[in-house]
This record gives structure tokens, C-alpha cells and sequence, in this order.
């Protein structure tokens, strides 16, 4: 059998996979499409797999997988549930930790609240301001590749009709990028919804994706730390320095369930 746990971070779900317990199979695209499928597997929008560190001064090495199999350097919500998984499950028998990760290393903290805080590495901008399809953006990495745009009215039929079109655009080929629309509701909080890539849908939270959107907001406007993130899924807090060379985005991190799958599955 192959023990797995779920997890969710404002809405955004994953399998947790520690890779000691399991065979090889928990890393075949195929088995994963499988697992992430809401009809015949587990249902979720990604998979976290938890290995031992190779370095010193690392405690976890995570690797990230969306929900076609695809991987992808770097998830904040995945991997603030995975930290809290280590943590609670006595993988690591400390409240702060060093995860590394395809996008780099990030220090992450389980708070007494239950929630996880973890440093993002300072997002920049990749390209200048675009107009794609009649929307004004642009590219920002926040350890994963996001087109952050700002609208007035925010809604997600709004991302549901644009987000697949941009996030396919010609512009981002061949690798494709995920889609943030935000709205401004006041100089700390922003309302903020995702198109994903590799999930191929609306989502209830990113929290890279928010990160990225913060970036935005404050290099355009007076946006002041830390910032309330309004997600469909929930509330994402990111803080950040004057420079933005500290960076942290804090959410919830639930161990939603354990169970175990079939060696055949």
C-alpha cells in the first residue's frame, strides 16, 4: 500500500507523498494525472513529494507536481502544507525549517496558530508592461512564472473567460504561465484570483500567485506591508521590506486526511 496524506491551503489541495515510504511509482506523470483526478483518484490540484535533504543546513527537499503530471519549480500553498506536515508528523522536530525547493531554498515556520509561514525569494519582474488580448500586464517570477494584471471589477468569471487564452499566449511559450488578476480594495488588501497552468482551471487560492500580485500592486501604487490577500479559498497575509528583499507569504496549512492507496493503483 501507498500512504499518502491531503492537505489544503485556503482552498488549494494536495497529496503529500513521503518518498522514504513509498516506491518510485509516486514520480510517473501517469500515476499522478491518476491521483489528482476528482472523478476516479484522490482529487487535487497538485502533488508534494517530501525526500531527505542532500545538504546540510536543508531539512526537506520538495518537489512539486501539478495535477497533469507536470513538474513545476515551485508551489507556496504546497509547500506550506508539506512543511506542516514534516513538522507535525515529527519528520522534522523543529517549528522552523529550511525546505528546499526547484525555485531554491525558503525558510518556512509552523506558528502557534497553525498556520505556516514562508519566506518567498524576492520576486522580479521578468518582462515590461504587455497588452495581450486587451489586458494590460505583466511578468513577474515569484519562484513560479505569473502574468499579473489589474482590473477593477474582479470576478471569477472574469479569469475563467481570459485566464486559459493568456495563459497559452504565444509570449510564454513553450514553457506557458500562470494568470493573476487582482483588484485593489484599499492601501493593505487585495483581492486576487489565479488561472493555473498544469491544473488548467480557476483556482481557490495561490499563494505565489498573490505574492506576485502584491509585487505588483506596491511597485504601482502605495500598497503598504503586510498586505490581506482575498482569495476565492480564503485570506493569505504577505509581508514584505522596502526593497523586497524580505519576503513571506502566511496561510493556513490543514492536514485535511491519511489513507493509503493500492501498489496497483
Amino acid at each position: 500500500m501507498i500512504p499518502f496524506t491531503k492537505a489544503q491551503g485556503a482552498g488549494n489541495d494536495f497529496v503529500l507523498f513521503d518518498a522514504q515510504r513509498c516506491p518510485d511509482i509516486i514520480r510517473d506523470p501517469a500515476f499522478i494525472q491518476r491521483v489528482c483526478n476528482r472523478h476516479r483518484g484522490v482529487g487535487a490540484d497538485g502533488v508534494m513529494i517530501l525526500s531527505p535533504p542532500e545538504d546540510a543546513g536543508v531539512d526537506m527537499h520538495l518537489d512539486y507536481h501539478n495535477a497533469d503530471g507536470s513538474w513545476e519549480t515551485f508551489c507556496a500553498n504546497g509547500t506550506r502544507c508539506a512543511v506542516a506536515f514534516a513538522i507535525r508528523g515529527e519528520m522534522v522536530r523543529r517549528r522552523e525549517i529550511v525546505v528546499r525547493t526547484g525555485a531554491g531554498d525558503h525558510r518556512a515556520e509552523l506558528l502557534p496558530d497553525g498556520r505556516v509561514r514562508l519566506q518567498i525569494l524576492p520576486p522580479s519582474h521578468v518582462t515590461e508592461l504587455m497588452e495581450l488580448n486587451g489586458f494590460r500586464g505583466q511578468q513577474v517570477d515569484s519562484g513560479a512564472p505569473h502574468f499579473v494584471i489589474e482590473v477593477d471589477d474582479l470576478s471569477e468569471a472574469l479569469v475563467a473567460a481570459n485566464g486559459p487564452a493568456l495563459r497559452h499566449h504565444a509570449a510564454f511559450q513553450p514553457r506557458g504561465v500562470n494568470v493573476d488578476f487582482f483588484q485593489r480594495i484599499d492601501s493593505q488588501t487585495l483581492k486576487v484570483i489565479t488561472y493555473e497552468k498544469g491544473v488548467e482551471s480557476v483556482m481557490l487560492s495561490c499563494a505565489s500567485g498573490s505574492t506576485a500580485a502584491c509585487f505588483q500592486a506596491a511597485r504601482s501604487g502605495a500598497m503598504s506591508s503586510p498586505i490581506r490577500v482575498v482569495n476565492p479559498g480564503g485570506e493569505l497575509s504577505v509581508e514584505f521590506d522596502d526593497g523586497w528583499r524580505e519576503v513571506s507569504v502566511t496561510g493556513p496549512a490543514e492536514l485535511v486526511f491519511d489513507a493509503q492507496l493500492p501498489d496497483d493503483f
